[in-house]
């Protein structure tokens, strides 16, 4: 009975034994491999403040004719934040548009493809905005200098674009006509050409003595507009109290004489 009895404990410690044994070499194996690090995501931001203080202007395309003083509108980029998300938006030379921006890391910029409005407009105006707007879907890097905004594509191509100023949180959206001739005016001491401006079509015409910022007149042409008016703190003695900036062309009619 005792002979017994001490095999069956001599079996059980055996078995603990190789228990233990085997439980030593698997923690012995996990504390022997090394843990791989893990690469760093490339870091993702979703506006750039730089980007985002001004309005900018197309100047230049490569191997493309920038469509200045085409009927007034310039190629207007804006760089915005909503719903902590990236957005550019803009007119591309006949339409306004909407696209979602990312900068990836310093310099690296990332536009998603892009949803336009649908007005019509001439060939050369349609096709130029097609191709603006398919570009930027290329464009990789960027880089600021002074202000001056400079993208660059995956193919090598470069546009250029100039700060304009913002509109402040204050400036209000109003509709005038601008008529298709400017006419002799005074400003100050000075004798210059103004545009005449009505806000309703009954309207009798106004000599307009400022400048409507981002709106190069055309004569011959008439116009309806949508601009930004906004107050100007502490204006010259002979200058406007308030400031006009081009938001949209809604209208444009080529006057016969």
């Amino acid at each position: 009975m005792t002979l017994a009895l001490t095999s069956s404990l001599s079996r059980s410690v055996l078995r603990s034994l190789a228990m233990s044994a085997a439980v030593g070499v698997t923690l012995a194996a996990c504390a022997g491999t090394p843990s791989t690090p893990s690469t760093p995501a490339t870091p993702v931001t979703n506006s750039d403040p730089v980007l985002s203080a001004s309005r900018w202007e197309l100047t230049n395309w490569t191997g493309h004719t920038v469509p200045h003083g085409d009927n007034g509108e310039p190629v207007i980029l804006n760089f915005d934040t909503q719903n902590g998300q990236g957005r550019v938006s803009g007119r591309a030379g006949c339409n306004r548009f909407s696209a979602p921006y990312s900068v990836r890391a310093p310099g690296q910029l990332s536009i998603v493809q892009a949803a336009a409005t649908r007005m019509a407009c001439p060939a050369p105006a349609m096709q130029f905005e097609a191709d603006f707007l398919d570009k930027l879907q290329a464009v990789n890097n960027y880089k600021i200098a002074g202000p001056v905004l400079e993208m660059h594509t995956l193919d090598g191509q470069t546009l250029s674009f100039y700060a304009r100023e913002k509109p402040s949180a204050a400036a209000k959206i109003k509709f005038i006509y601008v008529a298709s001739e400017k006419l002799p005016c005074s400003a100050g001491v000075m004798r210059t050409t103004c545009l005449q401006i009505r806000e309703r079509k009954e309207d009798p015409w106004q000599l307009w003595y400022g400048n409507i910022e981002g709106f190069k007149f055309e004569p011959g042409i008439a116009y309806r507009l949508r601009i930004l008016e906004e107050p100007v703190v502490n204006p010259p003695a002979d200058a406007s109290s308030i400031k006009w900036t081009l938001d949209m062309i809604v209208e444009q009619e080529i006057i016969k004489k």
